[in-house]
C-alpha cells in the first residue's frame, strides 16, 4: 500500500480496533470522502493491502420496483470495493478516476449483497510503478444466498494531481 497516503494511514491505524469500531470508521471516512458512499450506508466488512469486502443491506431507500436491490446500488457496491481497494495504492499525489464499468446483470438480489475486491501482488507493484495508468480491477458480488446477481469490470485509472499555480 502507498505509504504517503492517508486512506492507508487510516487504515493501518485502526486495524487493531475492534471490527465494529473499525468498520464504521472506515465506512464514516470513506462517506465523507464519497458522500454517496455514506448515503446508501456500505459497510466495510475487510480491508487490507490485497482485498476489500463492502456489503449492503437490501432496505427500502436501496431497492427497486420489485423489492430488490437497485441495478444502481448493486453497481456502487462494486465501486466503492475496487475503488477503496485501489485507492489504498495510490500515492495521495495522484487522482484516482473510474474510467469504465461494465455490470451485467443476472438475477434479482432479494437479500443483502457483498462484493470483494481484490488486487494481485504484480497489480500492486504496476500502481507503485506507474506515476500514471489504469487496471481492470476484479470484483465479485454475492447476495445472502450465495448467488452472483452481477458480473462486473472495473476499470480504474490514476493520474498526477495538477500542480496549483
Amino acid at each position: 500500500m502507498a505509504k504517503d497516503n492517508r486512506l492507508y494511514t487510516l487504515v493501518k491505524t485502526t486495524s487493531k480496533f475492534p471490527k465494529g469500531i473499525r468498520s464504521t470508521l472506515w465506512s464514516k471516512a470513506f462517506g465523507r470522502v464519497v458522500p454517496m458512499v455514506g448515503t446508501a450506508n456500505i459497510r466495510y466488512l475487510e480491508v487490507d493491502k490485497d482485498h476489500v469486502t463492502v456489503r449492503i443491506e437490501n432496505q427500502r431507500n436501496m431497492q427497486n420496483h420489485i423489492k430488490g436491490v437497485h441495478a444502481a446500488a448493486m453497481a456502487l457496491l462494486a465501486e466503492t470495493a475496487t475503488g477503496f481497494l485501489t485507492g489504498l495504492h495510490i500515492p495521495d499525489d495522484r487522482i484516482l478516476l473510474i474510467k469504465s464499468l461494465h455490470v451485467d446483470y443476472l438475477k434479482v438480489a432479494q437479500g443483502g449483497l457483498t462484493a470483494t475486491a481484490t488486487l494481485s501482488a504484480d497489480q500492486q507493484k504496476f500502481i507503485a510503478d506507474n506515476e500514471k495508468g489504469e487496471l481492470l480491477i476484479p470484483v465479485t458480488v454475492i447476495d445472502d444466498s450465495a448467488n452472483e446477481p452481477i458480473h462486473c469490470q472495473m476499470l480504474w485509472a490514476w493520474l498526477p494531481k495538477r500542480k496549483k499555480s
